[in-house]
């Protein structure tokens, strides 16, 4: 289940003058600027004085995100307003270090998990190197997950170029994250990031998500199955020949109690049920 964005109550009052005044400021510039500085502080002061709930002024605060200002930023969180899902999904959109190192310098927690059903903000940056190092050298934890038992890693083996999935695995688990699946279900390189993940000591053999229990009752209804379970639904002849070879076990079943030759086989993919039952599959062509 996704997290929600908590907002202020909705009214039928117009947001009190100073909030769009705010807001229009982010615009033009930061604290650094002396005119921006005053302006906005003279805004802010008239805003307080006024009474409005602290929480009214959440869109000036996704503002100062959205241009990338964090002297303002900084100055909101200290003044009381709290992080959510909206600001960081906006500063994902934002892609500003700045930023990022403006929630840290406010007690953000870099690992903080923003939605039940993804990873922390390090699984949105697996395709940057320099922001990867960025996050790890302020505590990101590749491992960190949600509710499934997804990680920054299984964001980077299912899409990132092997050379981020290894900066990344020099800091993490192979045992998190379910990454032998992931790397099997990526669109090019499948191989090459599997041959990473077992040299390093990945099992090519267990059901998906077998060993955490709230990705099992969330999933298991949809047939999860082993790595060689999912490279015969995707019909990857190399990636079930590299299996085989390296001793993916053909006799599992998966949780609806099918083995991959069952899957093969329903599917009616002559070709997938021959390699499966050919010995010639143990060699690569």
């Amino acid at each position: 289940m996704a997290s929600t964005v908590t907002l202020p109550p909705a009214n039928n009052t117009p947001p009190p003058e100073e909030i769009s005044n705010l807001a229009q400021i982010c615009y033009f510039g930061d604290l650094d600027v002396n005119d921006v500085n005053e302006t906005f502080r003279n805004a802010l002061e008239a805003f307080k004085q006024k009474g409005h709930p602290l929480c009214e002024l959440w869109p000036v605060l996704l503002s100062a995100v959205q241009s990338a200002r964090p002297e303002i930023i900084k100055l909101l969180l200290s003044e009381g307003l709290v992080m959510n899902e909206m600001y960081i999904r906006q500063a994902i959109e934002t892609r500003s270090k700045e930023v990022f190192q403006a929630f840290i310098e406010s007690g953000w927690d870099v690992n903080m998990i923003w939605d039940n059903l993804h990873p922390p903000v390090l699984a949105c940056f697996v395709d940057d190197p320099e922001f990867i190092q960025w996050f790890l050298d302020r505590g990101a934890n590749p491992d960190a997950g949600c509710y499934l038992d997804l990680t920054p890693l299984s964001f980077a083996v299912r899409r990132a170029r092997p050379s981020n999935i290894n900066i990344l695995l020099d800091r993490g688990s192979i045992e998190k994250g379910q990454l032998v699946h992931h790397a099997v279900e990526r669109s090019q390189d499948s191989i090459e990031v599997l041959q990473m993940l077992l040299s390093r000591g990945a099992s090519l053999n267990k059901i998906q998500y077998s060993e955490h229990l709230n990705s099992w009752n969330h999933e298991h209804f949809k047939g999860l199955g082993t790595p060689l379970h999912r490279a015969v639904e995707l019909k990857k002849v190399d990636v079930i020949q590299y299996l085989v070879q390296m001793g993916a076990d053909r006799n599992i079943k998966d949780t609806k109690g099918r083995t991959a030759l069952d899957i093969a086989s329903d599917m009616g993919d002559a070709d997938l049920v021959r390699l499966l039952e050919s010995s010639c599959c143990l060699a690569l062509k």
